[in-house]
C-alpha cells in the first residue's frame, strides 16, 4: 500500500518565493526622477529608464511635469545621456522645456522619445530648474507616456515627490543699530552739563535768558 506523505508548509512557501521575488523585481522596473544638485538658484534632475522601459507607444509625447515651484525664471533641456551616440541619444534628449502658471510650473515634452528596450538602465541627464529667488523645498512630479512594449498603456508613468524650488528666501532689512546704554549714558551726562552750564551763567548775569 503506497503512504502518501504531507509536505511541510515551508516547502510550499519556498516553492512560490522565486515567483514573487520575480514578480517583484518586474514591478521594481520603472522610469524614475531624481534630483541631481539642489539650488538656489538652479535644480538639476536625472530621468533613468530601467531595463525594457520605454515611452511614446501609447500617448505622444512624453512629458514630465513639475508643479508646486516659486520664482521659476528658466528651465533647460537634458544636456546628455548614455544611450549610444546617434538617434536614440538625440532623440531621448529631445525634451522641450516650457515654464507655465507664472514660474510655478515646468512641464518638458518630448515627441521622439524611445528607448529601444535596452536591457540593462539607461540615463537622461541635466534637466534643469532656475529660480533665483527660490528656497529648496518639496514640490511634485508626473509623467505621461512611459510603458513597456507589452502591458497596459502607460504603465510606468510615475508620480511623486522631490526637492525643488517651493518657497520664496526673504531678505533681511538692514536697519540703523541701536544706541548702546554707555553711549545713552554719555548722552545724558552731556545734556545734564549744558544745562548746569547755562543756568550758572543766568546767575551771574553772563547769559540772557530765553524769550
Amino acid at each position: 500500500m503506497l503512504k502518501l506523505t504531507r509536505r511541510p508548509k515551508h516547502f510550499r512557501l519556498n516553492m512560490w518565493l522565486p515567483a514573487v521575488l520575480l514578480a517583484s523585481a518586474w514591478q521594481a522596473q520603472a522610469v524614475q526622477w531624481t534630483l541631481t544638485s539642489a539650488g538656489p538658484p538652479t535644480w538639476t534632475y536625472t530621468l533613468t529608464f530601467d531595463p525594457e522601459d520605454n515611452c511614446n507607444l501609447f500617448v505622444s509625447p512624453t512629458t514630465i511635469t513639475v508643479s508646486g515651484l516659486t520664482g521659476v525664471t528658466a528651465a533647460g533641456a537634458p544636456t546628455s545621456s548614455d544611450f549610444p551616440p546617434g538617434p536614440l541619444d538625440t532623440n531621448n534628449r529631445a525634451f522641450t522645456p516650457s515654464v507655465l502658471n507664472s514660474g510655478t510650473k515646468v512641464v518638458w515634452s518630448n515627441p521622439t522619445c524611445g528607448t529601444g528596450n535596452f536591457p540593462v538602465a539607461k540615463h537622461v541627464f541635466g534637466f534643469t530648474i532656475t529660480a533665483p529667488t527660490g528656497l529648496n523645498g518639496t514640490v511634485s512630479f508626473a509623467t505621461t507616456g512611459m510603458a513597456r512594449d507589452t502591458g497596459s498603456p502607460n504603465s510606468l508613468d510615475i508620480s511623486g515627490s522631490v526637492a525643488g524650488p517651493a518657497a520664496f528666501r526673504t531678505t533681511s532689512v538692514q536697519t540703523a543699530p541701536a544706541a548702546s546704554s554707555l553711549t545713552l549714558v554719555l548722552i545724558s551726562i552731556s545734556l545734564a552739563a549744558v544745562g548746569a552750564w547755562q543756568m550758572k551763567q543766568r546767575m551771574h548775569g553772563r547769559l540772557m535768558p530765553p524769550d
